[in-house]
């Protein structure tokens, strides 16, 4: 029962409430504490520049800046790609109530079918998001979905990644989460479109996702050490 997707069976009352006032809480509190802080956006014009020539693209982001992405991203439209588990519920729901959609799955449970959807998606011009070392880990490790969904969406993959000034890091979670704290200013770093070619395969494939992975790293750092310099 625990592995079953919890959308596929009848739930108690108690399991209906917390999957109503769970994301309600959520969602409201990160408004509310959105508005303390100054935010800047860095590499913003890539995805105007998207937006001006009607192309999609997918997010790139670290399962570390998971928390605070749908609401830095609300109102999009952006197709999410969510683990089929119980907390992926929360986060579809919290999802939805940000302005943007969820495709249900993982590279665990449901992968190939999330990843069709979500390709069909990315062909009709809707933007996606992907954390590619979600939803287990190992942190900052690209798995080979995003690379997958942007060659056969033909779209590019932007990374994306938020810091802030001051931010409680959970240095016992496997993915060092990251917290802004309230009244301090949060830096969102936007990485040049990276464009995947249609026919990747074995040794180019792995090569490809390497290269990948290296610029998110980097886009990471960037965001990082501007940050500092504040």
């Amino acid at each position: 029962m625990a592995n079953q997707n919890i959308t596929n069976r009848k739930l108690r009352f108690k399991e209906r409430f917390q999957l109503w006032f769970i994301p309600f809480l959520i969602t409201n509190l990160q408004r509310i504490y959105g508005l303390t802080l100054r935010r800047i956006d860095v590499g913003r014009e890539h995805i105007e520049k998207l937006k001006e020539k009607n192309e999609g693209w997918i997010y790139a982001i670290w399962h570390t800046n998971v928390l605070f992405s749908p609401y830095l991203n609300r109102g999009q439209n952006i197709n999410v790609l969510i683990s089929a588990s119980k907390d992926g519920e929360l986060i579809n729901r919290v999802v939805y109530r940000f302005g943007n959609r969820a495709i249900r799955g993982s590279s665990s449970r449901g992968g190939m079918k999330a990843l069709r959807t979500l390709v069909e998606e990315l062909k009709k011009g809707y933007p996606a998001a992907i954390t590619p070392d979600g939803p287990r880990g190992p942190s900052f490790k690209l798995q080979n979905g995003v690379i997958i969904a942007a060659s056969r969406g033909r779209v590019p993959i932007i990374p994306f990644h938020y810091e802030a000034k001051r931010q409680w890091i959970a240095e016992k979670s496997w993915d060092k989460h990251r917290i802004p704290k309230p009244f301090t200013t949060l830096v969102v770093h936007y990485g040049e479109p990276i464009y995947v070619p249609e026919k990747l395969e074995g040794e180019s494939f792995t090569d490809f996702a390497l290269l990948v992975e290296g610029k998110l790293v980097e886009n990471m750092k960037k965001c990082q050490e501007y940050v500092k310099n504040l």
